[in-house]
């Protein structure tokens, strides 16, 4: 595999090796000559300890193990959100990895390519409250607006780096002990455009086995695929970066395929609640994705 650390990396407690998706120095088409560094940081617009990672050239998972002989067979890659500039790294990524892992099922947090920010982090606050004031408000299907290009732009990057990222855990399933049946994807926000891209344009070896959209942007207007994956969905009604009702969207369209899904709509959270408890309706999301992967046959152990 094109490991970049088999030990355990700081950045990622818990985490058991870093790997590049793509082929070579793991660079992915497009984007070999990029020259921003990656870096993570203390988010500088909250108080609460997380962090969050920007300007990714190259695409990596962070792989979390379930403990010997509770690993199901089942694989879940994690895309965190951020607007495709950054990645909400903690609570939206590793916090749900081990979660995931201790459940199991065998995670991978998904580093994709992001459109780049300022290299100072002294820039980045002023940087982050432009790009709020210049997005638009979602579109009736919840879709990054097409009038950003570089969200535009790099929400396509997300989109091809989520189906290399199945590919690459399908291709070394046995590696990893996992069944490549049972390869699935989910991601928050701008993470669930990354989750719905391979779900709706994939090829046999980047088709998800089934996908998780934690308040879900993508791109709308998509002919829904008969071998669409069943998919699980949850969003808060006082959402303000994604409509509502583009998650019912999409559980409409399932239902009406015939395909199995699960929506939930909570009273509030609002945008970005991603993994652990605070005192909203919102809280018990990941308890009831539980319950959902259980009936789905993907949490017993072989």
């Amino acid at each position: 595999m094109n490991a970049i650390d088999q030990q355990r990396p700081p950045e990622a407690p818990g985490a058991a090796g870093i790997y590049r998706i793509w082929p070579g120095e793991g660079r992915a088409p497009g984007s070999e000559h990029w020259t921003h560094r990656e870096s993570t940081m203390q988010i500088p617009w909250t108080t609460a300890s997380r962090r969050l990672t920007r300007n990714v050239v190259t695409p990596t998972l962070t792989a979390f193990l379930p403990e010997p002989g509770k690993a199901n067979g089942t694989a879940m890659i994690v895309a965190p959100g951020g607007a495709f500039h950054f990645l909400m790294i903690d609570h939206e990524g590793y916090d749900m990895a081990r979660w995931l892992a201790g459940l199991g099922i065998t995670a991978f947090v998904l580093k994709y390519r992001l459109a780049p920010t300022p290299e100072a982090d002294a820039d980045l606050l002023d940087f982050r409250n432009e790009l709020q004031r210049r997005l638009h408000q979602p579109g009736p299907m919840g879709a990054a607006p097409p009038s950003n290009p570089a969200i535009a732009e790099a929400r396509l990057w997300g989109e091809e780096d989520g189906r290399q990222a199945i590919r690459f855990v399908r291709q070394h399933a046995a590696d990893w002990g996992l069944d490549p049946t049972r390869i699935g994807i989910g991601g928050f926000s701008a993470g669930g455009a990354v989750t719905m891209g391979p779900v709706f344009e994939h090829d046999a070896a980047s088709r998800p086995d089934f996908a998780v959209g934690i308040y879900p942007a993508y791109r709308a207007g998509l002919p829904l695929p008969s071998d669409a994956p069943p998919l699980f969905l949850a969003i808060s009604d006082d959402d303000k970066s994604v409509a509502p009702l583009s998650s019912v969207r999409l559980y409409e369209a399932w239902h009406s395929a015939g395909i199995p899904a699960e929506l939930h709509v909570f009273g509030n959270g609002a945008h970005g609640f991603g993994f652990g408890k605070s005192g909203l309706l919102s809280d018990p999301w990941a308890e009831m994705l539980q319950s959902w992967l259980g009936v789905r046959g993907l949490l017993p152990a072989r």
